[in-house]
């Protein structure tokens, strides 16, 4: 069985604090398809005001369109720091007929240059942009340093919430509603512990069951497949240029340079099968590039011998992850214990158009890296891949191989509290993110997406907390929209 490193933003402001600052929210039929499955009111045009409420974007080239806005909490804008790979990249893509969009605008097939959530060259997390403009309101309590164990329940009525603190067993009660947003792998966890979840798994665990409801099904994340070149030995490594004496001085000086983005290379794509026809508008597969190497969870010896030659010296790595993900994994619980961590099963590339997809982008990867204005910077392929050298001639069989071999994730992990019809018996929670089956309970992350967006989740999981501070407004004014079922 392989295993794949799976990061969570343990801190202030949740992922947003260790994601790759990368803002795009995704197709508008990703948003459409919500709506037909069920999601009422969570369409495209549904959904794109609260995209644009949150939005404070300060390229002003980006704003005529009417797709983006000024004065929201969470600042975008484009990195701080060009490196020079990222021209090159352009002139190939120009070269072999991809446009230059806006991934946020009225059309997201092609080559783009990243936006991320920065404010003047520092990450703008959602604890800068929501937490500290509220930290002094009287009826706004954060606790640090806590470990949440479940949800107080009483009969079916939520009633608080259980949690360690300081080596003490702690309880917070609720006046109207307990909110969960801990995120679709730990969500679904606390769900669980707490006697919400599929009956049979609960009971195996010997947790009384409240509520028998799908949680943790429906698992979904962008895996990304990695191809490694070697760079002209003449560019400085992209570590040494964040160590560089003259980094660590632009950066205090004016908060630019290497240091100012969490992207080497903010240049990325969305591209599809049909990507040089303009009446196609529907990506299937995301490239972005790194002038650095991640690993593949390899055995040491294996990591040693395929990445101990690079190690210190320039390299770009081409990503490459399919965004019409049909393949559905699970989060069950490991025991009882709310400090063992979930069993993830994220059941990558099951779905053989998913296969297809990423080979077509590892092809697109090899085309441009391959192409005339890349021989500025003269990348190189990495050796083959140990345990696929058999196949290194055959393109399709050797791209297979490499994906079967090693799968990153992009931290866009959705669905384990999927929304919609609440009775359809997939779903979790209804329309209005109340957990079908019990009173005072509701789930704002990004587990309630029930189908993953072609995009990673940043942009969208804030429009879903933007869109549910509405719908909670509304309810408490308006009790007649609270539907019993």
């Amino acid at each position: 069985m392989r295993q794949v490193p799976w990061t969570t933003g343990k801190g202030l402001g949740g992922s947003s604090i260790i994601s790759a600052s990368f803002y795009a929210r995704g197709n508008r039929k990703d948003f459409d398809a919500w709506a037909e499955h069920g999601a009422t009111g969570w369409s495209y045009e549904e959904v794109l005001p609260y995209f644009l409420k949150y939005e404070d974007n300060r390229d002003l080239e980006y704003l005529a369109n009417g797709f983006h806005s000024v004065g929201g909490p969470v600042t975008i804008e484009k990195p701080r720091y060009c490196s020079e790979i990222k021209d090159p990249i352009f002139e190939a893509a120009e070269r072999f007929g991809y446009k230059a969009v806006d991934s946020n605008g009225p059309t997201q097939t092609g080559f783009y240059d990243i936006q991320g959530p920065l404010r003047n060259g520092q990450r703008c997390s959602t604890a800068k942009a929501y937490l500290v403009p509220a930290e002094n309101r009287t009826n706004f309590n954060i606790v640090i340093n806590a470990h949440v164990n479940k949800i107080i329940m009483d009969g079916c009525n939520a009633k608080g919430v259980e949690f360690d603190f300081k080596g003490a067993k702690c309880t917070v009660r609720a006046k109207r509603e307990v909110i969960m947003a801990a995120g679709a792998v730990n969500t679904a966890k606390i769900l669980m512990l707490s006697g919400i979840g599929p009956k049979e798994h609960l009971q195996k665990h010997k947790i009384r069951v409240i509520a028998d409801l799908p949680v943790g099904n429906n698992f979904q994340d962008h895996g990304a497949v990695l191809l490694h070149y070697q760079l002209d030995p003449k560019i400085l490594p992209y570590y040494q240029k964040l160590k560089d004496i003259r980094s660590i001085e632009q950066y205090i000086r004016n908060r630019t340079g290497p240091l100012s983005s969490s992207l080497s290379i903010s240049v990325a794509a969305f591209l599809g099968t049909d990507s040089l026809l303009p009446e196609v508008d529907l990506p299937n597969h995301l490239i972005f590039f790194w002038e650095i190497f991640k690993p593949l969870n390899m055995k040491p010896e294996i990591e040693k011998k395929f990445y101990g030659p690079f190690r210190n010296k320039p390299v770009l790595t081409c990503a490459v992850a399919p965004l019409l993900v049909k393949s559905c994994g699970t989060i069950r619980l490991k025991s009882r214990n709310p400090k063992d961590a979930p069993l993830i099963d994220p059941n990558y590339f099951e779905d053989p158009r998913e296969v297809e997809d990423v080979i077509e982008g590892m092809k697109t990867c090899q085309k441009i890296i391959t192409s005339k204005p890349m021989r500025k910077v003269c990348p190189k392929p990495f050796p083959p891949l140990p345990g696929c050298e058999h196949c290194y001639k055959d393109e399709d069989r050797y791209f297979e191989c490499v994906l079967r071999s090693g799968v990153v994730s992009l931290s866009s992990s959705v669905g384990t509290t999927k929304m919609g019809d609440p009775n359809d018996p997939t779903t979790v929670v209804d329309p209005l993110l109340r957990v079908k089956g019990v009173k005072g309970l509701r789930v704002v992350d990004a587990s309630v997406m029930p189908i993953l967006p072609a995009a990673l989740t940043f942009a969208s999981t804030l429009m879903v907390a933007e869109k549910a501070s509405d719908i909670i407004r509304e309810t408490i004014r308006c009790p007649a929209l609270v539907i019993e079922y």
